[in-house]
């Protein structure tokens, strides 16, 4: 079939069983028309049947999916026929997998190969010889599926958690793979293959032996929608692909005929609706697959029955309830923290009795103190994440607390975000939650803190609520940050109704609030702002108001980062906001300034030179002081020897964590930042952070941080680095014929998601007294960073220091700058704003 055809059958409303086993059909009619050309039907070798397997089975072929066919004959004297055959099926052009086996072949290959097992569960017959099929069916297919029915649902379920984890361990992923993801249709294929080794269930249709009406009426539902959202993704992409990557999101949802509201994009809108399937999948294939491997497992005695509470104790390895949840709201919360305490799951039973009774948990249930207390209990425990989940999957978190409610399935385009509103703010508790058992080492600073933090309560209720200001302002998230309310302060004034309703003690309440208000503020200041700028740490320390505070806020800081992404937290941000938070700290502890002591040390490191020391000190900025070890300071005056002798002096150091710090000591002159940008981007590497430190004697101290170290060392690397910088400072190179001798080169990263926000530059003259913040957000490429660089020199305006953030192709870069001392003002703003847009176009 053509692409137009079948594209035409979505707009006519098919759904997406009924167009995939319309797409089966065609593809059986031109397969079984191929096997049957030119079959010998006169007696001869035994006979040969062709049968569909695995997805080709099950009558689910997308436009581009496996097809999947097995060559069955009773033994090897038909292999002649079956080669004429498949011949005649690679005639089709079709991209067709086959397998040619007897019957003894089906049942050793079935033992041997769990794969090849689930694929004979789905088979179908196509063409060929019937009663072969039908002896196929009778006698080889029980053997395969009946026996070792143990072993076979065991390793089923162990498939289940490898395949969660390689795919993102959430339903919630904002580029979901709907066949093999959480809550895709890989999960329900799973109830399928197991329910046929525990029930012998055949079809689809026959799940409701194990499904009430109720849920089989919704899994179907939601597994028709996947079916219709990957039969998309393949038209569209035109090919095999089950990644719905960003940008198929407005395509598919265009497809599909998924149109804007007045708060939310159509493409908004589809992805709601995805989770709602997913979830209904999730959650119908967990209860479907607990049932199915419950025959399976050994209990013993000793564990088969246990008091929690009053109400629940544990049953054969389940949560279940002496009293009528039914007549009493609070009784499920209890429920959540009988499931806290325990870490069991809940039996069948009780489970469905909680989705049953949702309506019982009304504003009067959320004002009950035995509900708070029982909701606070379960934060204090130690499975909150794992907990907390669970009342979200089964529709009570929302209920209880319609804050978080409002954001379930809400998605917000945000740069570098991969998981949906609600998910995120799980995730950040989860991560949280692990630094109490973290074994990596460049955790344990914060593991540390954790350790010592007073009401965790506090903690885990302020990052469970920190977004939930996101849910009225979808339509502004693509705004840059100037245009858009923020979601702190939104955040901020509905979290007072939750403190109202859970009646907490006042310092709790207090921390809560001050933490959901400020969850930004620490990101904000390490990636923008000069942290060894007093004015900058003064701020934070008005902010912060107290250690407890500040500790609170770090945690919460570092949980919400990670939760972003799989890899949007790095060391480099944690080197980042570690200097933020100890340099706040010596703030806090009164201890701002470098005492005597650590002068005296800096002094005793240059061994009889103290004198040429103090006259270096005095000449470098305070803030180089303040931001600045005593064992780098002495390595700075070492290296500015070097400047009165050769105008030119360099230091690479490693730094852990693939990174590496490189230090240029040089006189000062025009356009000196970016010859040493444009030199080390020329080398490929990642700068992501940069200090500038010019004394008062003209000598500047570059300090810059690259990200990607480890992947371009080479033997000879420091060598070539020097040479270059000495070349480029002295203005023997020119780096940008380095940097653009070819055509610049974009990053690969996905358009699609880079498409959804609007670059911006802006130039800020409130926060600091002393310079301008410039910061542009754009798409990444090679260069981008040494042409900013180049023309605020070419502007005649001083770089202080810049902060350079790039993830997933997008760079948001920040610049303090001066001219001749001081912030820039009037015609030369709008000069500098207009120019770095059009160079950033």
């Amino acid at each position: 079939m053509e692409i137009r055809e079948l594209s035409q059958l979505l707009d006519k409303g098919y759904g997406g069983r009924q167009l995939t086993s319309h797409f089966t059909e065609k593809i059986d009619a031109i397969i079984g028309e191929a096997f049957c050309a030119g079959a010998d039907s006169g007696p001869g070798p035994s006979p040969l049947c062709l049968i569909a397997v695995g997805g080709y089975g099950r009558r689910e072929l997308a436009p581009f999916s496996d097809i999947d066919v097995m060559l069955f004959a009773r033994d090897r004297s038909a292999s002649k026929k079956a080669e004429e055959a498949l011949y005649r099926l690679w005639g089709t052009n079709l991209d067709i997998s086959h397998s040619f086996r007897t019957a003894a072949d089906c049942i050793s290959e079935a033992k041997k190969d769990i794969r090849t097992k689930t694929s004979l569960l789905e088979h179908r017959f196509i063409a060929g010889d019937s009663d072969l099929y039908q002896y196929f069916r009778e006698e080889v297919y029980p053997e395969i599926a009946f026996r070792n029915q143990r072993s076979f649902v065991t390793e089923k379920l162990r498939e289940v958690e490898v395949r969660h984890r390689k795919f993102g361990d959430s339903v919630f992923m904002l580029e979901p793979n709907v066949k093999e993801g959480k809550g895709g249709l890989r999960d329900a294929h799973t109830v399928l293959w197991v329910a046929s080794a525990a029930f012998r269930v055949r079809q689809f249709e026959e799940l409701t032996k194990i499904l009430t009406p109720y849920d089989f009426h919704r899994l179907r539902k939601a597994y028709d929608f996947l079916l219709k959202v990957r039969f998309s993704l393949h038209l569209l992409s035109g090919r095999k692909n089950d990644t719905l990557s960003f940008e198929f999101h407005e395509r598919v949802a265009e497809l599909l005929a998924f149109r804007p509201s007045r708060k939310f994009y159509a493409a908004e809108r589809f992805m709601r609706y995805l989770y709602l399937k997913a979830s209904i999948i999730h959650d119908t294939a967990s209860h479907a697959l607990d049932v199915c491997s419950l025959p399976y497992v050994h209990l013993p005695e000793a564990i088969m029955k246990k008091k929690v509470t009053r109400n629940f104790f544990v049953s054969k390895d389940r949560v279940v309830s002496t009293a009528d949840i039914s007549g009493d709201a609070d009784l499920i919360l209890e429920a959540f923290y009988a499931m806290s305490r325990t870490g069991k799951k809940f039996s069948p039973k009780l489970r469905a009795d909680i989705r049953k009774n949702l309506f019982r948990i009304t504003r009067k249930a959320r004002n009950s103190p035995r509900a708070v207390e029982w909701f606070m209990e379960i934060i204090r425990g130690d499975r909150v994440y794992e907990t907390l989940s669970e009342m979200h999957r089964c529709g009570v978190l929302g209920r209880f607390l319609p804050e978080f409610g409002a954001l379930s399935f809400l998605v917000v385009y945000e740069p570098y975000h991969r998981y949906a509103v609600d998910e995120h703010s799980l995730q950040a508790v989860r991560k949280l939650e692990e630094l109490g058992r973290t074994k990596y080492r460049n955790l344990e600073h914060h593991a540390a803190i954790f350790r010592k933090i007073r009401h965790r309560e506090a903690l885990i209720l302020s990052l469970l609520l920190h977004d939930i200001g996101k849910r009225g302002i979808t339509r502004d998230s693509r705004l840059p940050d100037t245009e858009k309310r923020h979601h702190e302060g939104e955040g901020y004034v509905e979290i007072k109704n939750v403190m109202e309703r859970f009646n907490l003690d006042i310092r709790l309440r207090n921390r809560v609030e001050f933490l959901v208000k400020n969850h930004t503020l620490l990101a904000s200041v390490a990636f923008k702002r000069e942290t060894d700028d007093p004015e900058v740490i003064a701020q934070v320390a008005d902010e912060v108001l107290d250690r407890e505070n500040l500790d609170a806020l770090y945690l919460l800081t570092y949980a919400d980062m990670a939760a972003v992404g799989p890899d949007f937290w790095t060391e480099w941000k944690g080197y980042l906001l570690r200097e933020l938070y100890e340099t706040s700290s010596r703030v806090l502890d009164g201890f701002a300034e470098k005492g005597p002591g650590q002068i005296e040390r800096m002094l005793s490191l240059s061994k009889g030179e103290k004198e040429r020391m103090k006259e270096f000190l005095s000449l470098m900025p305070a803030r180089y002081l303040l931001s600045t070890s005593p064992e780098k300071i002495h390595a700075d005056y070492c290296l500015s020897r070097d400047v009165a002798t050769r105008d030119f002096a360099v230091r690479v150091e490693e730094t852990g964590g693939g990174t590496a710090e490189v230090t240029v000591g040089a006189w000062d002159s025009p356009g000196l930042f970016s010859r040493i940008v444009g030199v080390l981007s020329s080398l490929g590497m990642n700068i992501y952070r940069a200090r500038v430190y010019t004394g008062r004697n003209g000598l500047v101290i570059d300090r810059l941080q690259v990200a990607n170290w480890d992947e371009l060392w080479w033997e000879g690397l420091t060598e070539r680095i020097g040479e270059n910088l000495s070349r480029a400072v002295t203005a023997e190179l020119a780096p940008e014929s380095e940097i653009h001798g070819g055509e610049a080169r974009v990053s690969s990263e996905v358009p699609g998601f880079y498409g959804r926000f609007v670059p911006f530059v802006e130039l800020d003259n409130e926060t600091s007294g002393e310079y301008s913040i410039l910061e542009f957000f754009a798409r990444d490429r090679i260069g981008l960073l040494y042409d900013a660089a180049s023309m605020i020199h070419e502007k005649g305006i001083d770089i202080i220091s810049a902060r350079i953030n790039t993830e997933a192709g997008l760079a948001r870069d920040v610049f303090s700058v001066q001219k001749e001392g001081a912030q820039i003002h009037g015609p030369l703003v709008t000069d500098l704003l207009a120019a770095l847009w059009e160079r950033l176009r």
